[in-house]
């Protein structure tokens, strides 16, 4: 394998692939990636054996052929090269993979494609393509309230519910519950998926990174065991979850006796200034509603807070109190500039929604003051 290539289109290469895949890990090889050099591109692939990265770049292929090389140690050679010096790769029939540019040379230990795992096929039968912006803001709008406890594995994971009549994201704990809702996707199968977080979060970032143009699609392919997102020239593989997500709709409240409309912004700073009060353990936040004004307070053994805010509420006092994280989460998300509180009593869940966008919903359950 001879290969030609600029340090930028490299580099970019080697975040893509880099990030997102567990470093943890007891085989060895799962600490390479592997390049393959093919007629005018490289192609770039990282796996931890639950999901994979596929990438391909330009680069000039002098002689085709493939390595797995260490992730970490490739990845820190290239950073440290000069920027305006073509790089030189190639390997020997050792293994050893030869770095040069300018005056400087280095070589790494290689191992043959042989020996790193097989990728699967992707399969594209049942496929829909979506707007990637619109996704990507669908997945950050819900992400934060998937469970990161590997006890609850189910709920380490997005479900995706596609019907004829809808297309929703959900994300549970057990303690919050987020929803995005999209129209139908016209041509698309129905299908109930659990897709973890880790590569949504993936996709979240890559789309960041690429700037699609308005007209760009990310096509998702759907399997009876795997997910694949493909856009450009970059392909992301996932194991789906298996199990039952739990029924979200019961949670999510029907009924609003009481409710309020404030300023997102507001809201949130009083909140965390709240939180720096609520204890290290079991932090609460309450909110308490009276007399067109809303009270934020918490308190621990040697602090105490409390915050007013004006709101229009003439009904009878009501008290309420939260997990000041749970709040804090779902308005630095929310998007618009008011966001609305509606309850059914003080020991139901909350449904706060963004005042002018009915696409997202969130319910927090409350907690004992």
């Amino acid at each position: 394998m001879k290969i030609n290539i600029t340090k930028a289109t490299l580099l970019e290469g080697i975040q893509i692939v880099s990030a997102g895949v567990s470093s943890r890990t007891t085989l060895p090889i799962l600490h390479n990636f592997l390049i393959e050099a093919q007629s005018g591109k490289i192609k770039l692939v990282r796996t931890d054996m639950e999901m994979a990265t596929v990438h391909f770049v330009n680069a000039e292929v002098e002689e085709e052929g493939s390595l797995t090389v260490p992730m970490k140690e490739f990845s820190d050679i290239i950073k440290n090269l000069p920027d305006d010096k073509e790089i030189n790769l190639y390997s020997d029939e050792n293994n050893k993979f030869h770095i040069k540019s300018g005056k400087s040379k280095f070589w790494v230990i290689g191992t043959p494609k042989s020996e790193y795992p097989a990728i699967p096929e992707v399969e594209r039968e049942n496929s829909v393509a979506l707007d990637p912006i619109e996704l990507q803001k669908m997945i950050e709008k819900t992400a934060f309230s998937a469970s990161t406890q590997e006890t609850r594995y189910i709920l380490n994971g997005l479900l995706w519910n596609n019907t004829a009549e809808k297309f929703e994201i959900v994300a549970t704990d057990g303690g919050r519950l987020a929803v995005a809702t999209h129209e139908a996707l016209p041509g698309s199968k129905e299908f109930k998926i659990i897709i973890p977080t880790k590569i949504l979060n993936e996709v979240c970032r890559y789309i960041g990174i690429a700037k699609p143009a308005k007209d760009s699609k990310i096509e998702v392919s759907v399997s009876s065991n795997q997910v694949s997102f493909v856009m450009n020239e970059t392909t992301f593989i996932s194991r789906l979850i298996e199990g039952n997500f739990p029924n979200y709709n019961q949670v999510i409240p029907t009924k609003k006796n009481i409710g309020f409309e404030v300023f997102s912004k507001d809201l949130l700073a009083s909140t965390r200034r709240s939180a720096l009060c609520s204890g290290e353990f079991g932090s609460v936040v309450k909110y308490k509603l009276e007399n067109n004004a809303l009270t934020v307070s918490s308190n621990s053994q040697n602090m105490e807070f409390t915050d007013e805010l004006p709101v229009e509420y003439t009904q009878e006092a009501f008290d309420a109190a939260f997990n000041p994280q749970y709040i804090i989460d779902v308005l630095k998300n929310i998007g618009t500039d008011k966001v609305s509180f509606s309850f059914v009593n003080a020991s139901q869940p909350v449904l706060v929604e963004p005042v002018g966008d009915a696409t997202f919903k969130y319910v927090i359950m409350p907690v004992r003051a």
